[in-house]
């Protein structure tokens, strides 16, 4: 059996935990539902939703944070570094070391 961790915001699992409970679920049941229907089924709950100009631009967005997320996981940013606003730029040595072109991450 595989294990799938993900770190979350203190705030944003306790807010999780709220919604998942008024259907008398946890979050960790809510998780293995929906990779269970996204492997039984072959679709996401983001299928389509970036077909739009104005979505391609939020998806790059999406994608630079969550490489920008993983950078941090990997201790290639500080945790504690200052928050950048977007539209931020990832450092081409971080990219690098992550296997990545700027063209991956719409910059």
């Amino acid at each position: 059996m595989a294990l799938i961790q993900v770190h979350v915001d203190d705030d944003i699992k306790s807010r999780a935990d709220t919604a998942f409970a008024r259907n008398g679920i946890t979050t960790p049941m809510a998780m293995r539902m929906m990779v269970t229907q996204v492997a039984n089924t072959g679709r996401t709950p983001f299928d389509g939703a970036f077909l739009s100009p104005a979505a391609a631009d939020l998806a790059d967005d999406v994608r630079r944070d969550m490489v920008y997320a993983e950078a941090q996981e990997y201790g290639l940013i500080p945790d504690d570094a200052a928050v950048v606003q977007a539209p931020y730029a990832i450092p081409g040595d971080i990219l690098t070391d992550l296997g990545l072109t700027p063209e991956e991450v719409g910059q």
